[in-house]
């Protein structure tokens, strides 16, 4: 009855026998209740220290009245309780902002409506860049239409893509419209990048449909992952231009001659020791690096290395 007081049953028997008594020594608690001394003495202690029972001279123990006895110490136990009660609120206003900043970071879409409004609102919204992978099979019609608003499209296609009939004509319509376009031979997973602050990708990398449905990443640290990744897919997949007979590949952008060159010459390393290093001419090695320049979209070699860093192709 009085385990919310603190009182444990065995408490309570001897306080019981106390409001019989009126008062009573170790002794006699010990006898009644068929206790040893020393846990009467240890339960009439505790009696004492909740305010239930007092001690007088030697073994004598006199019982509190009980609506002054229990009766303070359910106002003691009230207070207390409302100072956690207080708290929790507090609490409580915690775990719902890191639980806010949890579904920011990272959130579920499982229906149609919601990727199709998600990206509607991608296409409607962005204003500076928009990166993406595209492999089969396409788990939407038209996954993302023809724009001009944004000054940035660079999309890389897998390979398998250009099985669907439909992509050629796509990849045409988009390279009408200044779309950058490569071509890989396989990607990692489908995947939607805007602005650099919001990537759309399939919770499974092999995902066939909407279900089991895909992730909303917005938390800096993986979009800046997923940044990355697609910048190191970006450089090492092929260009796709379009020319009068359709859409045709251009040649291969970035090898691994190209990343061991970048590599020496962010080293300080001079042309003619980076030819010797990679057993071509001097030349050719400045060739290379005037093609990467072009790819690139820069203007100097310092251009061309802060290129490289930023996109993650040279390890720092």
């Amino acid at each position: 009855m009085l385990h919310g007081l603190g009182i444990s049953e065995q408490d309570e028997a001897v306080y019981v026998e106390l409001l019989r008594r009126r008062r009573a020594t170790v002794a006699e608690v010990a006898e009644v209740l068929a206790l040893p001394a020393s846990a009467a003495a240890s339960v009439l202690a505790r009696l004492v220290a909740l305010g239930l029972v007092t001690r007088e001279d030697g073994e004598l123990h006199t019982v509190v009245p009980p609506d002054v006895g229990l009766g303070a110490l359910i106002v003691q136990r009230q207070t207390a309780l409302q100072q956690v009660q207080g708290r929790l609120a507090q609490l409580v206003e915690v775990y719902q902002t890191g639980a806010a900043a949890a579904v920011g970071e990272v959130e579920a879409l499982t229906t149609p409506e919601q990727l199709a409004t998600w990206i509607d609102n991608m296409e409607r919204g962005a204003r500076r860049e928009v990166l993406a992978f595209f492999r089969p099979p396409y788990v939407l019609d038209g996954e993302l239409d023809v724009s001009v608003e944004v000054p940035s499209y660079r999309y890389v296609y897998e390979r398998a893509a250009l099985d669907d009939p439909r992509t050629p004509d796509e990849i045409s319509r988009f390279l009408k419209h200044g779309y950058e376009i490569r071509i890989a031979a396989e990607l990692p997973s489908k995947m939607i990048i805007v602005d650099r602050a919001a990537v759309l990708l399939p919770m499974l990398p092999d995902q066939t449909s909407i279900h089991p449905g895909f992730l909303l990443v917005r938390g800096q640290a993986l979009v800046r992952l997923l940044v990355a990744l697609f910048e190191r897919v970006w450089q090492t997949a092929t260009p796709l231009r379009l020319t009068g007979a359709g859409v045709t590949e251009g040649m291969p952008a970035w090898d691994d001659i190209d990343v061991t060159l970048l590599t020496y010459l962010l080293s300080g390393m001079p042309d003619k020791t980076v030819a010797s290093r990679l057993g071509t001419s001097e030349r050719t090695v400045q060739r290379r690096i005037q093609r990467l320049m072009k790819l690139a979209g820069t203007d100097s070699r310092m251009q061309l290395a802060w290129y490289a860093a930023r996109s993650g192709l040279i390890p720092s």
